[in-house]
């Protein structure tokens, strides 16, 4: 498949974009400093992830208590999430980056001082992790997101998307990820994973309450040259049950719409009760 072909397939949404409760991220600076050889396995860059902590703060008025996380999840072996070990690949050696129990970590300010091009990696094998950004208002249930939260970790997706290499429509960073998120085609199509495998999500907002289609599940509206592509994406395998789309661009959900998880592992499904 041509590069053409891959550039008009990203303008349709179908790539893999960029991930309840709130952590507490344990040791974000160095916690070791050892020599090791620089690979090119999953590998992120510093600089990646300053353009993401710029685009979240551009964005920021979508989500105004959210917190910005970087977020690594596996790929194809969920008993990986077990062995995660990231690192920084710092001129002085290898710097390890302490995760929180959803597998994500803090950019740190003081890693604005880095050369741009410093490698962040897995330790484990090539393919075995993908990352994502990670936006969240703190304070909410475990099984809601806020739906202005998504919001902003789309525009992420598009503009840095720490997920995915070529298959990003070559536009301006900032213009390509408001736009693409505002779009019915790009906007919808934009894939989130989540903590656990779900069962069903709701949009809630006052009183208005609206349980999404199977479309928006498990890459349940994939269809045609999509599923051809679907071996090497992130959504396969480990994630596939874990994936959710969010109709985004309806502004008719407001930003504070509440979006409510209901997940597949029977104690963790909430009663109607429990759900707001």
């Amino acid at each position: 498949m041509g590069l053409a072909a891959l550039t008009l397939l990203a303008w349709l949404g179908l790539s893999a974009p960029r991930a309840q409760t709130e952590g507490t991220v344990r040791n974000r600076e160095a916690v070791e400093v050892r020599a090791d050889p620089v690979g090119a396995r999953d590998a992120r860059t510093v600089g990646d992830l300053m353009r993401a902590q710029a685009l979240f703060t551009r964005f920021q008025s979508l989500a105004p208590q959210a917190q910005l996380r970087i977020r690594v999840l596996a790929r194809l072996d969920a008993n990986h999430a077990d062995r995660f070990r990231i690192a920084v690949m710092a001129r002085t050696g290898r710097i390890d980056v302490a995760l929180d129990e959803l597998s994500r970590f803090e950019i740190p300010a003081e890693w604005a001082g880095l050369p741009p091009d410093t490698v962040i990696r897995s330790l484990l094998r090539d393919g075995a992790v993908t990352w994502r950004s990670d936006v969240r208002t703190p304070g909410l249930p475990a099984h809601v997101r806020r739906l202005g939260d998504l919001r902003l970790q789309c525009k992420l997706d598009w503009g840095v998307p720490l997920g995915r290499r070529g298959f990003v429509p070559q536009m301006s960073q900032f213009a390509s990820a408001d736009a693409l998120c505002g779009s019915a085609s790009t906007g919808a199509m934009n894939s989130q994973f989540a903590d656990r495998p779900v069962l069903a999500i709701d949009l809630v907002h006052g009183d208005r309450r609206e349980q999404l289609s199977y479309f928006f599940m498990h890459g349940a509206g994939d269809n045609g040259p999509t599923r051809m592509l679907s071996g090497p994406l992130d959504w396969r395998a480990n994630l596939r049950d874990h994936m959710y789309r969010l109709p985004i661009e309806d502004r008719s959900w407001p930003d504070d719409t509440w979006v409510v998880f209901t997940y597949m592992e029977p104690g963790a499904i909430k009663t109607k009760e429990e759900t707001p």
